[in-house]
């Protein structure tokens, strides 16, 4: 693996990409969590090249396809010839999707690179399994999407498991950037995973410098967070990236940034795909200073020098800011990730949770069809006779399938007989669960903006990983180092407290089981099946609330 990674990449292989290379050459599925701009793709292209063979990867973003497939295409195997990828997405024109097909149905690929939208599309199943060249590894890249845990949960993400196994179950590699350990479980369980190895990463990024700045409360909420962003971004080093939630704020942000002497431009999803490229290929040539953008701009996008990125208004959970904020400092020089927060702005994100929730009278059409279907029915099919849209179909029949209440056949689906009974509340239920846990991600994030204790503490103990004394490097611990010194006062004589493994398996007496993500004298952070993440005080454990299985 060495000397590929070296020959045909010109890469030393990190500790954690190692680590990943041995369980894909062991043929075992392998969920790599590592930190933004740690090498995930590296892993997948050097394996893939490895094991011979066909390597086919499902890729969120047409831009970062055409990346990684122009970086695979520069490179050579081992034996001296040119890698060979093409991609298959809804962006191609015909000529170059024929052009694709034909070199897969040929056995040419060393690397497939598939959009979500072609998991639905029966051509390119078909075309996968009549190729010739054996498939030795099957590739999901920001595999979190599966999750059902995250706002940017995709329902096509869904058909993976059903086309793994339709290609005789090739070893899965997921790849992520973002997962707490809840959604580490939920990848490898939607993935349908086997005894997988799961390799988690150090996530402290100590070169950059968190901190919070509270927009003015008694000005109107836009005013206050445009001011307050351009306050900012004129006291932080450039280049930068501001994240914001609409496209509107976006244009906002950048028009006063111009306004201020900096040059800055807006990317989002309402522009045109050739205003979003020139926008990128502007910042990558240093001729802009600061991307006002949603969250999909940077993914996958590896620029090193960024020293500063911004939020204006709260992510919907530390999992969305932590891999945003991983967009700076990537060269491992200083940077900052500055957090602009008005509480007002959270209800942003909380209209997403609850938009995302499934009306039960949806739930219950799709039911309807299915019951009294007299042949098996394709999602589009199913959308159309219960009158919603595929998106919702497809979600409500994967949950089906994962309560077994239908079966999937290629790309039909059919209700079992009489196990229909009780589903509809099944799914109800789901959906208040899912909601409650979507809910606890955002008391998360406010939760940091909050703190007054370590921000790099909070943010380390959400994903697991504790940090046993305060950073240094974040506002709150800044401030503490100013305050006078004063002697402490002579502990009082009491019991030790209650302690807990991270990592630990407790009960709650109301929440039921959960898990142990982070502890320290005061608090924990635990993540609960039922309701997501709660902060608890360590009075739960003696008074029984919460108990060690």
């Amino acid at each position: 693996m060495e000397a590929l990674a070296e020959g045909s990449f010109g890469i030393r292989l990190r500790a954690s990409q190692r680590s990943a290379l041995e369980s894909i050459a062991a043929g075992r599925d392998t969920l790599a969590v590592l930190p933004t701009g740690s090498g995930k793709s590296a892993i997948y292209q050097v394996g893939g090249l490895a094991l011979g063979g066909l390597t086919v990867v499902v890729s969120p973003l047409i831009a970062l396809q055409r990346d990684q497939h122009q970086a695979l295409a520069a490179h050579r195997r081992s034996d001296g010839k040119p890698v060979s990828v093409a991609t298959l997405n809804s962006a191609q024109k015909a000529a170059e999707r024929r052009a694709s097909l034909s070199r897969l149905a040929a056995g040419e690929l060393d690397f497939l690179m598939l959009g979500p939208e072609q998991l639905a599309n029966t051509e390119t199943h078909a075309a996968l399994l009549e190729t010739p060249r054996v498939i030795s590894l099957f590739a999901v890249d920001e595999a979190h999407l599966v999750s059902e845990w995250g706002h940017d949960f995709r329902p096509e993400y869904l058909r993976l498991r059903g086309l793994i196994e339709l290609l005789g179950r090739p070893p899965i590699l997921a790849l992520t950037a973002t997962a707490a350990p809840p959604v580490q479980a939920d990848i490898t369980r939607q993935l349908g995973m086997r005894n997988p190895r799961v390799i988690v990463a150090d996530f402290d990024r100590p070169n950059i410098t968190l901190s919070v700045r509270r927009a003015d409360p008694h000005d109107k909420e836009e005013e206050a967070l445009l001011e307050r962003t351009t306050n900012v971004l004129a006291r932080h080093e450039t280049p930068a990236l501001v994240y914001a939630m609409s496209h509107a704020r976006c244009e906002d942000i950048a028009a006063r940034l111009n306004q201020s002497a900096l040059r800055a431009a807006a990317y989002h999803a309402g522009m045109t795909a050739h205003r979003r490229a020139e926008v990128q290929d502007r910042f990558f040539a240093g001729e802009l200073d600061v991307v006002a953008a949603t969250s999909a701009f940077g993914m996958g996008i590896d620029k090193a020098d960024v020293r500063t990125v911004a939020h204006a208004g709260v992510p919907a959970s530390l999992d969305d800011y932590y891999q945003e904020i991983g967009r700076a400092g990537r060269d491992g020089r200083p940077a900052h990730a500055v957090l602009i927060y008005d509480p007002r702005s959270l209800r942003i994100p909380r209209l997403f949770v609850a938009q995302s929730r499934i009306p039960d009278a949806k739930i219950r059409a799709v039911l309807r069809v299915l019951a009294v279907q007299t042949r098996p029915l394709d999602v589009g099919e199913l959308a159309d006779a219960a009158r919603v849209s595929r998106a919702v179909a497809e979600r409500v029949v994967a949950e089906l399938e994962e309560l077994g209440v239908v079966t999937l056949d290629g790309e039909n689906y059919e209700l079992l007989t009489g196990t229909a009974a009780d589903a509809d509340s099944q799914l109800e239920a789901a959906g208040r669960r899912r909601q409650a846990v979507l809910g606890s991600r955002i008391d998360s994030m406010r939760h940091y903006a909050e703190t007054t204790s370590c921000r790099r503490r909070e943010l380390l103990g959400y994903f697991g990983e504790a940090l046993h004394a305060d950073c240094g490097n974040c506002d709150n611990d800044t401030r503490a180092s100013l305050r006078p010194h004063l002697p402490s006062p002579p502990p009082k004589q009491r019991d030790s407290p209650a302690r807990v493994q991270v990592g630990a398996e407790v009960t709650h007496r109301l929440w039921g089981k959960g898990t142990v993500l982070s502890e320290d004298d005061h608090e924990l952070v635990v993540s609960f099946e039922s309701v997501g993440y709660r902060h608890l005080t360590r009075a739960a454990l003696s008074n029984g609330l919460l108990t060690p299985v």
